[in-house]
């Protein structure tokens, strides 16, 4: 029984990370006034871009009602240009100071770990 517990709370810990790290991922962007702006990747994205899922599954992810395989994991990572082991860094928002601008398909990242 231990061992479930164990295993949820890595699921949660990558679950929120997982978000965490989404929601500093910004994507360049035109809007109606021909302005350019810069938003949030969203779940759809990530889920069309980077797994080949459905954004419903990044959804899943996200909360930690489903489990993201190994090779997913890893997919994120690169995307994300961090190490796989901060998806289980139990204080990942306290230690790092994540950006990461996409403009035009070329990534440009910032962040301090």
């Amino acid at each position: 029984m231990g061992g479930n517990v164990m295993e949820n709370n890595l699921v949660n810990q990558v679950a929120k990370n997982l978000r965490f790290l989404r929601t500093r991922t910004f994507k360049e962007a035109v809007n109606k006034n021909n302005e350019l702006v810069f938003r949030h990747i969203r779940q759809e994205q990530l889920a069309k871009e980077v797994l080949n899922v459905t954004f419903q599954q990044i959804q899943k992810y996200e909360t930690g009602l489903n489990k993201i395989d190994a090779i997913k994991l890893y997919k994120l990572a690169k995307y994300f240009e961090v190490p796989m082991e901060i998806f289980f860094d139990e204080k990942l928002s306290e230690k790092i100071n994540y950006t990461k601008v996409i403009r035009n398909n070329a990534p440009q990242l910032q962040h301090n770990i």
